[in-house]
Parts: structure tokens; C-alpha cells; sequence
């Protein structure tokens, strides 16, 4: 009886391990899963080329794509550039939200954030991005880059808009890198080698749902500084990714690249009890003034992103000096699990991991844009102006685990000075 009572008692800890070992606000949960992908600042440029570009050179941050861009890159500074990402864009749109902000009443307000929240839809997606980087500088094979990025992601268990949780992200990451070329054949084939080192710095708040959000816009004496600032939980942690890449450059401008990323990228991460108690346990200062009051941390955790193997072919040519310089690129993301598929497998991931981009760019002033990326079209325009650059790209990204399951329509405006 006893013998059998253990056994029992061994398969049922089995059974409750794995669910003790879950983390609350790890990506184990399905509301955070979004939080656990590695930091990757917006590329306007790549975005609206369908997610292509691994060896297209030119632009300030190339190289954070691919650090093989490096060598040849020239010298190329921005201080600052600012990109701004809205999502759900043609349903923001059709709706009556716009209307309602104009009126500037306060119910308006509130039946602004109820259209808003009804243009989200069920499962994962983003709300709101923005970009600042600081400073991105290339240099003699030398890059620099300091960026921080502002991310309101979403998650909707129903279709009803009382089931959508926001959960609002802030990251903040230096990267080195450092790249050299290796000539072969003169004027025939040269090779680009390039690492980055990123020291990147995550933290997120605990999901807030929307009928909090309403509760605090129609509720005169709800204080949203004190709830967020001492009674929601702060999930905040490092990582150290390194990237490596390289091209080989042919004759009359093709080039061949690969990039292996995600090396080293753990996320170390620890939840806090409030961003309070996050400030206390850091920086021994209290952000509320609140006096005698001891931090508490909830768990701590480590997540780790998948090893990424990708492949580009790229070719570009200037006609007429800088009269016209067309563009052409098509990648492979994750080239890696491409292995031991066969047949319609093989062909749907294929498709799957394809990007396809194509640019034009007219007299160094004008760029115009394309891409396809699972099937989904993307455009952009750039326009370059003495110091001043503008970008805005239009594009379709995929949020469901199969292709056609939830496509969030998305546009990216940039404005930078100095080097585009």
C-alpha cells in the first residue's frame, strides 16, 4: 500500500513540476510571450522591403542587420533619428476614434479608447512603436550604435474588447561593431567579415487589462501614477547578443550574405514588485519618495532565443553615377530549419522564410521601395533633403502561428539628421 501510495505520489510531482517551474511573466506565459524576442530596433528600411536587405549597404544602420556591411560603408553619423510605428492602421482608420480625440471631450475620450481597443484583435500583436537612436556611426570598419525603443504590445484571449491586456516595454541597447575586408581577386571577388556586440537592458510592466485602462480615464480620482509606479509589477533584465556576418562580394555588384545571430543572447531577467521596489533594489532611491520601504523581488528567470541562421543574395549597381541605383535583394530568415524538410514541407517553409525586396533611388535625393514577405506587400519612400532624411514604410506582418492567421497591417514613419 505504501509502495503504492509513492508511486502515486512520484507520478503526480512529475506531472506538477513542469507547471511549478512555469515562470509568471515569462514567455512559459502566453500573455509575455512577445516579450521574450531578442531586441531589434525598427528598420525602416529592410520593413519595406519585405524584410530583405542582409547586403544592402548605404544607410547608417546597415550594419545592424548585417555587421558585414561595415567595410566600404564610408563615414556615416546620425544624431538623432526618431521612428514612429502604428499598428491596425486602416482599422484605426474606419473608425470613429479619430473623431471622437478631435472633439476633445472628456466622454469622446472614453469612447475613443473603446474604438481603439475594438481595432485589436484576438491573440498576439503590437500597439505602438517608437525608436530613438541616439547615435549610429560608421566608420573605418568601426560601427556605433545607442538606441532605446518604446513597445506596447497586446495580447486578447476573446473577441470581446474586455479580454485585451497591454503590456508596455522599454529597451535600451548600446552595440558595437567591428568589420574588415579581405580582397581575392581584384575587382572580382572580395569578402566582408563583421561582428556585433549588443549589451541590451529589457523592461516590461505587468499586463494591464482594458477595463482598468477606462476605469482610470473615467475615474477623476484614480491616481495612474501611483498604480503604476507602486502596485504593478516591473519584469526588467540583460542580455549580451553577438552577432557575426559575412559577404562575398562578386563582379557587377552581386554579393552573397549570411548572418548567424542570437549567440550569447540569454535574458536574464527578474520580476520586481513595482517599479518602486525596481528603483530601491538598483539605484537605493525611491521614484514615489515613499520612506522606509524595503524592495521585493517575485522571481527571477532566463530566456533563451533560439540560435537564427540567415541568407541573402543582393545585387546593386549605380547607372549614370548617382543617377539611378537599383536595388535588388532575396533572403532566407532561418535558413537553418529548412533541414531535413522534404516535398510540400520543405516548399511551404520555403515561402515561409523568404523575403523579397527591391529599391530604386533616384539622384541620391529619392528612394522608392518594395517587398513581398509571406505573400504580404510592402512599400516605402525615402527622402533625402541636405541634412534632413524622411522614411515611411507600409507593410504586413504576421502574428499567428500559421500564415493568414493574424496579419496587423503597420506604418513606420522616420525622421533623421545628419547620415540617412
Amino acid at each position: 500500500m505504501k509502495k503504492r501510495l509513492l508511486v502515486i505520489l512520484l507520478i503526480v510531482l512529475v506531472g506538477v513540476a513542469p507547471l511549478l517551474a512555469a515562470t509568471t511573466y515569462g514567455p512559459d506565459n502566453a500573455a509575455y510571450e512577445q516579450t521574450a524576442q531578442p531586441f531589434t530596433g525598427t528598420n525602416i528600411w529592410s520593413l519595406s522591403m519585405g524584410g530583405a536587405g542582409l547586403g544592402m549597404k548605404g544607410y547608417s544602420e546597415s550594419f545592424l542587420l548585417n555587421p558585414a556591411n561595415l567595410p566600404g560603408s564610408g563615414f556615416k553619423l546620425s544624431i538623432p533619428a526618431v521612428t514612429v510605428t502604428a499598428y491596425n492602421v486602416v482599422k484605426i482608420l474606419e473608425s470613429p476614434m479619430i473623431d471622437y480625440i478631435a472633439s476633445g471631450e472628456d466622454e469622446d475620450m472614453i469612447k475613443a479608447a473603446q474604438e481603439f481597443l475594438k481595432t485589436i484583435g484576438k491573440g498576439q500583436g503590437d500597439v505602438l512603436t517608437t525608436d530613438i537612436s541616439l547615435l549610429t556611426l560608421n566608420a573605418g570598419g568601426l560601427g556605433l550604435s545607442v538606441q532605446a525603443q518604446e513597445r506596447l504590445m497586446s495580447y486578447k484571449t476573446g473577441a470581446e474588447m474586455t479580454s485585451t491586456k497591454l503590456i508596455a516595454q522599454v529597451t535600451a541597447a548600446a552595440t558595437l561593431g567591428l568589420g574588415f575586408k579581405i580582397p581575392v581577386i581584384p575587382k572580382w571577388l572580395d569578402i566582408d567579415l563583421g561582428a556585433n556586440v549588443q549589451v541590451a537592458y529589457k523592461a516590461y510592466l505587468e499586463q494591464i487589462d482594458a477595463q482598468t485602462i477606462i476605469g482610470m480615464m473615467g475615474d477623476d480620482s484614480s491616481d495612474p501614477a501611483k498604480v503604476f509606479l507602486n502596485e504593478t509589477p516591473l519584469i526588467a533584465g540583460w542580455s549580451m547578443p553577438i552577432t557575426i556576418g559575412m559577404n562575398v562580394n562578386g563582379p557587377y555588384g552581386l554579393s552573397l550574405s549570411a548572418v548567424a545571430r542570437n549567440i550569447n543572447a540569454t535574458q536574464h531577467m527578474t520580476a520586481y514588485k513595482s517599479v518602486d521596489d525596481w528603483a530601491i533594489e538598483n539605484f537605493d532611491q525611491s521614484i514615489s519618495g515613499e520612506a522606509g520601504h524595503n524592495p521585493a523581488t517575485i522571481e527571477e528567470f532566463e530566456v533563451v532565443p533560439e540560435f537564427r541562421f540567415d541568407l541573402g543574395l543582393s545585387w546593386s549597381q549605380s547607372l549614370g553615377g548617382s543617377l539611378l541605383t537599383p536595388t535588388l535583394s532575396f533572403d532566407i530568415v532561418d535558413a537553418g530549419k529548412l533541414a531535413g524538410l522534404q516535398g510540400d514541407d520543405l516548399t511551404r517553409a520555403f515561402w515561409e522564410s523568404t523575403r523579397i525586396g527591391a529599391s530604386l533611388r533616384l539622384l541620391d535625393i529619392l528612394d522608392l521601395r518594395y517587398g513581398l514577405s509571406k505573400g504580404y506587400h510592402s512599400v516605402g519612400l525615402g527622402i533625402d533633403l541636405f541634412v534632413v532624411h524622411l522614411d515611411v514604410a507600409y507593410y504586413t506582418l504576421e502574428y499567428g502561428k500559421n500564415l493568414g492567421d493574424k496579419p496587423i497591417d503597420a506604418l513606420s514613419v522616420r525622421v533623421g539628421l545628419l547620415s540617412r
